[in-house]
């Protein structure tokens, strides 16, 4: 008996340091090869194909596109300030180009002259390439000085400025050219303060996070010693692939670990994925009150309408946006479609042309879990496809199921190149019990989501209203199908 004992001692040991082997390498080989990582001892970061620094004296990197992007703009008004200028002088004056900068420029007059607006542009210039390219400044500060400092100057000038003198009548660029300084100038701030500031935060706050530290690594490695084998399982990741590799083939080999009741994992209790896990909860549960204000809500107005199908709208104050809500009535009932939505949503690109992929990220807890969609385009092509990482939260209330959807975030699925990464807002799905009728339901589904890009009302209207009957089409036949299976 104790021979029996010692070799199955010894066969875990080994199993045993065979994983911490396993894990060892491919340890080594992913901070090696995986973005974004932290290099050398500098602040400098790299996401994905971005390179930025956060030290101003760094030299061994560049500063981000969207930087890039800003300081051009800023050449832009320069050269667009000068050129309208020149424009200007030919028009007003009718002397040759010599001449009328003598005009302008040696005979310079506040009232007279419009080359002073030259050179607040060029002011402009490089106020933003010093602060903002040289030393890559991270506070709107400077553009703030910037911008007052060009609006102080063009009120002045536009109370002051002589529009016709000498008895010559006006012109029209002299309009076009204060207006253009002053809305150039606008856009220069709006791009600062809502395009390159929060961009760059982003980058770095994902190359701060998927960095791992000496302290985060004995974190993990703590929480892999008390997990279970079934909690490893249920919360393993498959490495990341080749550069030769589609991003979205990187992801597929997450297992599809699927089950109606499932246990927390321990590090669910403590330590770094534990405080996230925790964060998820807190937005499931918000998002679990949100639908049941969406359920409450009174103000829907029809959209579209067959037979027993009714697509519905509303405008949501609190969430501000605009609501879509699908009613249908099916031939299941109520809790057999809720635990066959909770357990097979994997499987359901199979049976629903809307979605091209479905994925299991994360289970946080036995009623809550991180999924990963890609909708297929609608509206004729109109409306491209998108992916989505939502968080998934059921269980009953009032004697109705109920499956709450809310965005959210996940590290290891970044926006992907071949899609638009699309933002949930809270909804979900509430499935209703028909009295007398056990084997029907009525499955109201609340969709909240903002498409992003560049997309009219009336073609989101037209995409998602699709989208929800088709739905329910694709959703009555898969039904179907379930039955003859069951019969078989």
């Amino acid at each position: 008996m104790s021979t029996g004992s010692d070799m199955v001692s010894v066969g875990s040991s080994r199993e045993q340091k065979a994983r911490q082997a396993g894990t060892a390498m491919y340890g080594s080989i992913h901070n090696q090869n995986m973005a974004p990582r932290l290099e050398n001892d500098h602040s400098t970061y790299v996401y994905g194909s971005e390179r930025i620094s956060t030290h101003r004296y760094s030299h061994c990197s560049t500063i981000s596109s969207v930087r890039r992007t800003f300081c051009l703009v800023a050449l832009f008004d320069l050269c667009f300030c000068f050129i309208l200028w020149v424009i200007y002088t030919q028009l007003t004056d009718g002397n040759t180009v010599w001449k009328a900068f003598e005009q302008q420029v040696a005979n310079y007059h506040f009232e007279t002259s419009l080359f002073d607006t030259v050179m607040v542009a060029a002011f402009r210039f490089a106020l933003i390439e010093l602060g903002y390219a040289l030393f890559r400044l991270n506070h709107w500060w400077l553009i703030a000085i910037s911008t007052s400092l060009t609006c102080i100057f063009l009120i002045a000038k536009v109370f002051l400025f002589e529009f016709s003198h000498d008895g010559k009548q006006e012109n029209p660029l002299s309009y076009i050219l204060l207006l253009a300084s002053f809305i150039i100038t606008w856009v220069e701030t709006w791009f600062l303060d809502f395009k390159v500031l929060p961009t760059e935060k982003k980058i770095l706050l994902k190359g701060t996070h998927g960095e791992s530290s000496e302290r985060s690594n004995l974190l993990q490695h703590a929480e892999e010693a008390n997990r279970g084998p079934d909690e490893e399982r249920d919360r393993y990741y498959s490495p990341a692939g080749s550069d030769d590799e589609s991003d979205v083939e990187r992801y597929r080999s997450i297992p599809s670990t699927r089950t109606h009741s499932r246990k927390a994992s321990q590090s669910s209790i403590n330590g770094v994925t534990g405080r996230q896990d925790q964060e998820y909860l807190k937005l499931a549960k918000d998002t679990m009150e949100m639908l049941w204000e969406l359920v409450n809500e009174k103000g829907w107005s029809t959209e579209k309408k067959s037979e027993d199908d009714v697509v519905k709208s509303a405008y949501i104050k609190k969430l501000k946006r605009k609501i879509y809500k699908l009613e249908c009535v099916l031939d299941i009932g109520a809790q057999e479609l809720w635990e066959e939505t909770i357990e097979h949503v994997n499987e359901s690109p199979s049976w629903n042309p809307t979605l091209l992929e479905a994925k299991t990220l994360l289970v946080v807890d036995e009623k809550t879990d991180l999924s990963y969609n890609i909708a297929a385009e609608a509206a004729g092509g109109l409306v491209s496809a998108r992916d989505f990482i939502n968080l998934r939260h059921w269980g009953e209330r009032d004697q109705t199921f109920f499956i709450a959807v809310n965005g959210a975030s996940f590290s290891e699925m970044p926006p992907q190149k071949k899609y638009v990464r699309g933002e949930s807002g809270p909804g979900g799905m509430v499935f209703n019990r028909i009295a007398g009728e056990p084997n029907k339901c009525r499955l109201d589904w609340y969709l909240n989501t903002n498409l992003r890009g560049w997309i009219p009302q009336a073609v989101i209207d037209q995409g998602l209203t699709s989208v929800l009957m088709d739905y329910c089409k694709y959703l009555r036949v898969h039904i179907r199908d379930l039955k003859s299976r069951n019969i078989s």
